[in-house]
């Protein structure tokens, strides 16, 4: 049986580690597991949990388990399953995505012994407050990264806030799309037993096949301003892997379709071999970013009535963009790089030997690693790279990273050998990409990815 895996995510300060407490409490008569990660090296989160022995704790410090850390996570994912506990519970730290853990458990060694359970994330809304107040818009990111990821949301410490402190937060939880199952407002991050099992319908219980349903499109509140209008909606189990040109390529088809007055709006969420992006028809163009969602693929659309076949026809575009098992093979000895163009590249081992500048021993640039790299910097002033834009990379088992831009990417070496022989894939290879960690920068070892497949290319 599968190991439930419950992460319990939010901003610095936000009540995890109380969360954390009040769940272990509750689960009295069950062998607990718990991973905690503490930015800093005292442990502080650790020792709070201390006091809650005898479950059994594993503290990765010093960075984030999704960036700087993950070799430390995954490592501590396999000790954990030899103990056999009954649960696991996942404390990062308040700088974490925990769509990135979600994506390291997804593709990690031992993945078929874990059972994802809902994202919890917490949120104190006098802290949300305090960073729309200031402007903060790296934090304002951050917090709505998160909030982006939670199956399960929780306004806490909702005894130090004001009443226009928690009706902002609802308001800002209320324009999260796809909303998270469920919304809870607590004062010491004690939630129902309910907000860690997913509701019939969702996550380890939805239906393996794609879903799809046709109604009416109807506001209650305003009736007759949706007349004459048709809804359809879809949904894709997180396994299906999209192909995002051709997913564009049928919005593009449908926003034009009959001079664009069939389809009246748009939004998708969908899993593709360039990662999770959010597709949105509005006001005529067609809008793309990434999304932390990871519960699923979704698709709504409006149309109106008077083409009765416009939602059939991009029914089976949405489709059609599914990869097939053959679309999903790569092979492992090679690296596809696609430019803005659409030109590509097959780069192989031999070619990567021939760049000059070439890293004998890389660890002389990255702690604990070994092995021959190529630098990025030659690669792409051979192949004509653009000096701006961002790239995604993507790993043979369906990993895509967020977009990195291309002068950071730049500073990037391609690990490819060890002691003379292919990398071995124990080390991430045959290609692994890594990025050299910047003090005062954003972490930007998030786009370090083991079994390099693919490098698209785009612009900014």
């Amino acid at each position: 049986m599968a190991l439930p895996v419950q992460i319990i995510s939010g901003f610095l300060g936000a009540g995890k580690t109380t969360a954390i407490q009040a769940r272990l409490r509750a689960a009295r008569g069950l062998r607990t597991a718990v991973i905690v990660n503490d930015f800093g090296e005292a442990g502080l989160d650790e020792a709070a949990l201390g006091a809650a022995e005898p479950f059994r704790i594993t503290n990765i410090p010093g960075g984030c388990v999704c960036c700087t850390a993950p070799e430390g996570f995954v490592h501590a994912l396999g000790a954990i399953l030899d103990e056999k506990p009954d649960q696991l519970l996942i404390e990062p730290t308040g700088l974490a995505r925990p769509q990135d853990l979600v994506d390291t458990i997804r593709r990690c060694p031992q993945r078929d012994a874990f059972a994802l359970a809902p994202v919890v994330v917490l949120v104190d809304p006098h802290q949300l407050a305090a960073c729309t107040a200031r402007g903060d818009a790296e934090s304002l990111a951050l917090l709505r990264a998160q909030a982006e990821a939670a199956d399960v949301l929780v306004a806490n410490r909702t005894d130090l806030c004001s009443a226009e402190e928690l009706e902002a937060l609802r308001r800002w939880a209320d324009a999260l799309w796809p909303r998270p199952l469920a919304f809870y407002e607590t004062r010491h991050a004690e939630l129902p037993a309910a907000a860690f099992d997913w509701p019939e319908g969702e996550g380890a219980r939805a239906a393996s096949r794609a879903t799809s349903e046709t109604h009416d499109a109807h506001d209650h509140a305003h009736a007759d301003s949706t007349a004459g209008f048709r809804a359809r909606s879809w949904r894709w189990s997180p396994q299906v892997l999209f192909s995002r040109e051709r997913l564009l390529a049928a919005l593009e088809d449908a926003r034009s379709d009959s001079a664009g007055a069939a389809l009246a709006r748009f939004k998708g969420i969908f899993r593709t071999v360039e990662g999770v992006s959010l597709l949105e028809l509005a006001g005529g163009a067609l809008h793309e970013r990434a999304s932390a969602f990871r519960r699923d693929s979704r698709a709504d659309a409006i149309a109106r009535r008077g083409d009765a076949g416009a939602l059939d026809r991009l029914g089976a575009a949405l489709e059609a963009a599914q990869l097939t098992r053959a679309e999903r093979a790569v092979d492992p000895q090679r690296i596809e790089l696609v430019l803005p163009d659409g030109s590509r590249h097959t780069l192989d081992r031999e070619r990567l030997l021939a760049l000059p500048d070439p890293v004998p021993d890389v660890s002389q640039l990255f702690a604990k690693r070994t092995g021959s790299a190529a630098r990025l910097a030659p690669l792409f002033a051979a192949l004509g790279v653009p000096e701006q834009g961002v790239a995604v990379v993507v790993a043979g088992d369906g990993f895509a990273s967020e977009p990195v831009a291309l002068d950071v990417l730049r500073r990037g070496v391609l690990l490819h050998s060890l002691d003379g022989a292919p990398l071995p894939e124990s080390q991430g290879g045959p290609f692994r990409l890594l990025i050299p960690q910047q003090s005062d920068e954003a972490p930007l070892s998030c786009a370090n990815v083991k079994g390099v497949a693919q490098l698209v290319i785009r612009p900014r």
